[in-house]
């Protein structure tokens, strides 16, 4: 998602040799909900995770530790689940009896004041307690994660049914699509013919997400939203990109969760599977999560809060709050998510990059409200990038963009720049995700949100 932020610098006419020359420092990745953003910043904060070491085991209460520099908080996550954050000196007790036994990650996630995100590299451990770790609805950590011990997960035969008719299973492995190759965008079915490719099944592992799943944005509204902020300027973008692609994007579908995605593959030429190992990893599959009051739980649907002192904050907060809440009544003026969604999109748009409507990219509310336009602009993204029409990527991480590699663009969805350390680092975990078809294993229903204290019990936003 940080290449969201990069398109909005070049839908200013900043040129890709400024990247190339470093001197773009100012942009800030869109933080999704359980993947937190990737590279930031080309400078920015650094972490590495201290404790536990691998191939250590832990039991009971143990310490998490983190190496960090230019930073003011750090936030560990075992199993892409946020378990405890800490400013210098970087500590904090964790209880290892809220994870099942068996082997694990961890990871650090480094945040500068300026917003820029670091991630450290993943550590593998094992826990080890005597006493059984509590459910997966009082504490949110993701035991379906490939690397967790955990029974066998079975494996669900396809609908028999016609396309339109209903089943109660759920997706087979592998999928119904895969991605078409380059060349194809200009035979791409559109709404209404994927609608009807797609496999209908009673089957739903987040019924939180029902209202959003059946919201279908005005399209008329979406266009005049993205048309009033181009990007395909200044050489780094295909003109497709403004003239055709965006304009492809409406959300005009409703359904299941995975339905959406099969509708979202099915349009944009690409792999249900990877959309789903993708949701994995930014959501855990929730489009947008809540406490009663209507405050939004982060990294379950929104999430990369604006630090405070952030120029520009104040009028994309006062703008969003404009639709149905006003999260500066939670976290503060000038703070309030930048990312929303099911994928993780982003909707912020920092002045520094160049000057757009409300300080937005003209995503929101529509990415927050309505799962298929989330997933649709996903889609977008991906085939857009497929095809080869952001040069802008070339100047980037390993500066060897090409059309045709899909598992690039997906890190670049994540890192905004092309195979970095990041970007790879996304690719495997999505692609770990897909090889355990963590959607399909027995817990995948069970994991939600935990309660808090304060706030109470997540569910669907009451707005």
């Amino acid at each position: 998602m940080a290449a969201q932020a990069r398109r909005a610098m070049v839908a200013a006419g900043i040129a890709v040799a400024a990247i190339a020359a470093g001197c773009l420092v100012g942009w800030l990745p869109a933080g999704p909900a359980v993947e937190e953003a990737g590279a930031g910043r080309l400078d920015g904060p650094a972490v590495s995770v201290t404790s536990p070491r691998a191939g250590v085991t832990v039991s009971g209460t143990t310490t998490l530790e983190a190496r960090a520099s230019s930073a003011g908080q750090v936030t560990w996550y075992v199993d892409g689940v946020a378990v405890a954050e800490a400013s210098a000196p970087w500590k904090r007790p964790w209880d290892s009896t809220r994870a099942a036994n068996g082997r694990h990650h961890i990871y650090a996630v480094a945040v500068d004041r300026a917003g820029t995100r670091r991630e450290s590299a993943e550590v593998a451990f094992v826990v080890s307690n005597t006493t059984p770790a509590p459910s997966p609805t009082g504490s949110p950590t993701r035991s379906a994660s490939p690397t967790v011990s955990a029974a066998p997960s079975p494996t669900p035969q396809p609908s028999t049914s016609d396309h339109g008719s209903m089943s109660d299973r759920p997706p087979p492995r592998g999928g119904y699509f895969s991605a078409r190759p380059v060349g194809s965008w200009s035979s791409l079915p559109g709404d209404a013919a994927c609608a009807a490719q797609v496999r209908r099944s009673t089957w739903e592992p987040r019924p939180d997400n029902g209202k959003r799943n059946h919201v279908m944005p005005d399209p008329a509204a979406v266009h005049r939203s993205l048309s009033a902020r181009p990007v395909a300027v200044g050489g780094s973008y295909d003109s497709r990109w403004d003239s055709w692609l965006l304009q492809r994007v409406d959300g005009q579908f409703t359904g299941t969760t995975d339905e959406i995605f099969q509708w979202a593959a099915c349009k944009w030429g690409l792999s249900d599977d990877v959309l789903r190992a993708i949701a994995v990893r930014e959501s855990t599959w929730y489009q947008y999560e809540t406490y009663p009051s209507g405050r939004p739980v982060n990294d379950w649907g929104s999430g990369d809060v604006m630090q405070a002192g952030i120029s520009g904050a104040r009028l994309y907060c006062d703008g969003i709050a404009q639709y149905g809440y006003d999260y500066q009544r939670d976290l503060g003026s000038g703070r309030c998510p930048r990312t929303f969604s099911i994928v993780g999109v982003m909707s912020w748009q920092d002045p520094s990059w160049g000057s757009m409507p409300g300080n937005q990219n003209g995503t929101f509310p529509f990415n927050r409200d309505s799962t298929a336009f989330a997933v649709d602009y996903l889609g977008s993204q991906l085939r857009g990038c497929y095809e080869g029409w952001e040069s802008w990527l070339s100047a980037t991480g390993s500066k060897t963009y090409r059309a045709g590699d899909m598992w690039g663009c997906v890190g670049a969805w994540y890192a905004g720049e092309w195979r970095s350390s990041a970007a790879n680092g996304y690719i495997s975990r999505v692609q770990s995700e897909l090889a355990n078809v963590t959607w399909l294993t027995p817990e995948w229903p069970s994991i939600k949100p935990g309660c808090d204290p304060t706030h109470g019990c997540p569910g669907p936003a009451p707005y």
